[in-house]
């Protein structure tokens, strides 16, 4: 198709008219800025609107995300108070974390699960440090034991050395056949009325496991022994103090019928010698008790002295009773030698002892009953510090240390042991007892009585660390010790 010659207005003109040309280039140039708004706004337009679209749909998903939450909120917001505690119990529970456990927490935990049973046989080339008592009043001691079994042969050594913070003094040394559970080392007794515990039959590897044969030196210096007077009437603000040197040698032979049942005979010298006591709160008992009241306070008798006895032991285990009885039967020949000959007696003993399990073998009644007696031949009198006598840890323990003393004596005394743990022993007991002199009998009506609460800790052999509160008439009294009460 033919297009019209002015089909633009524009047309460059012809050479040679300079104002035609003049006029092409204005109309161009306003042709130009015509055009260019139109192309402008073809274009920018449109990213505009995708802005304002694209701001749009983020503040339409922001508003729903809000709307979303409020309505998980609303829907999450508990309606009853039982829902609020139940909801604060979970976001507590999401934040729950171990528990902090301070070091004696940490080690008693240790020690209930582990066991600590070194503490029992720590030792440095047969020797075991030690901390006792050496004597009721002696206060704590610190020593050292020595242990050999088999030392030559099937010959064992035993021997021991204490010394305590109120200058007691307690040495002694065996040599023989001692009887002995394996390879532990035996109960030390620090004092003359205990007996030997029974070996352990099931040791094969000892020929002489049945058989007992041993020699013994001893010596003792109790310097303060606690003296109120003879009697179930003897009064509290009598107490005076007297000092104690003792020396043993004898020989010990027995044999072992069975795992339950032993005999014991013990023969040798005792030599006595009696002083003033170092106590200086209280008065020597030689100034206020005369010979009549206190039998050889001035005379020291001697004595060859013939012990034989004989033990029944059913119990579970010997150290840790839980379910059984034991039952030791013993008389002593006590024949004063030296210059007097006035001291001359027998004394009798029985010790008989149960352990019945409630219905678990966590809580135990353990159940006991002493039987003493001092028995002078016609015309001679018992020395007071060898008549038998209650008071302190291991007989009425709310009383104070060997408080009754007479020529016979009879104790009674019950516990109710609870083991919270393999080491761990709680117990309530009871003890009552009382005396009597010579010529007279003993009565009920004169039982003193006490009760307490006891804390022990055990290893698998035996108890390390006792601790008994007791409470009686005449005060209360607490007493700490590292072996069992009975």
């Amino acid at each position: 198709m033919k297009l019209p010659d002015n089909f633009l207005f524009l047309q460059w003109p012809a050479a040679g008219s300079f104002l035609s040309r003049l006029r092409f280039m204005a109309g161009l140039l306003i042709l130009c800025l015509f055009l260019s708004p139109i192309a402008v706004g073809q274009d920018s337009p449109e990213p505009q609107e995708d802005t304002a679209s694209s701001e749009e749909a983020v503040s339409e998903e922001e508003k729903a995300e809000e709307e979303a939450e409020e309505k998980t909120e609303e829907k999450d917001q508990p309606s009853t108070r039982e829902e609020q505690w139940r909801q604060k119990r979970m976001e507590k529970k999401t934040r729950l974390e171990p528990p902090k456990k301070p070091f004696w927490e940490k080690y008693l935990y240790n020690f209930d699960q582990k066991g600590n049973d070194s503490l029992e046989d720590a030792n440095f080339f047969g020797f075991y440090p030690r901390l006792d008592w050496i004597a009721r009043g002696s206060g704590i001691g610190a020593g050292v034991r020595y242990w050999k079994p088999n030392i030559i042969s099937e010959l064992d050594i035993m021997g021991a050395a204490f010394y305590s913070w109120r200058q007691y003094q307690f040495y002694e040394l065996d040599i023989g056949f001692i009887p002995h559970r394996g390879k532990r080392i035996p109960p030390l007794s620090f004092r003359e009325d205990d007996v030997d515990e029974l070996a352990d039959l099931s040791e094969k590897q000892r020929r002489f496991a049945r058989f007992k044969l041993y020699g013994k030196v001893r010596y003792r210096d109790l310097t303060q022994q606690d003296f109120y007077g003879l009697g179930p009437d003897s009064d509290f603000d009598d107490l005076t103090n007297y000092r104690l040197k003792e020396a043993v040698l004898e020989g010990t032979t027995g044999f072992q019928f069975t795992e339950h049942l032993g005999w014991t005979l013990k023969a040798g010298g005792v030599w006595y010698d009696l002083g003033p006591g170092k106590d200086s709160s209280s008065p020597p008992t030689e100034g206020v008790f005369p010979p009549e009241e206190a039998p050889g306070i001035d005379d020291e008798p001697d004595y060859v002295r013939l012990r034989t006895y004989f033990v029944f032991d059913y119990r579970d285990d010997p150290q840790l009773p839980r379910k059984g009885f034991f039952l030791a039967l013993g008389t002593d020949r006590m024949n004063n030698i030296g210059n007097t000959d006035m001291y001359n007696f027998n004394r009798y003993g029985l010790d008989a002892r149960g352990y019945i399990p409630l219905g678990y073998e966590t809580r135990v009644l353990a159940l006991r009953g002493v039987f003493a007696y001092a028995d002078p031949k016609a015309g001679n009198e018992v020395p007071f510090f060898l008549q038998p006598s209650l008071g302190g840890s291991r007989t009425l323990r709310g009383f104070a240390n060997y408080r009754f003393t007479g020529n016979k004596a009879m104790l009674y005394q019950i516990e109710y042991r609870w083991f919270a743990s393999s080491r761990i022993e709680l117990a309530l007991f009871v003890d009552t007892g009382t005396v009597a002199l010579a010529g007279s009998s003993l009565s009920f009506s004169d039982l003193k009585t006490d009760g307490g609460v006891g804390f022990r800790l055990n290893t698998s052999q035996s108890t390390v660390f006792r601790l008994d509160v007791a409470h009686s008439n005449e005060g209360t009294y607490a007493h700490i010790r590292f072996s069992m009460g009975f």
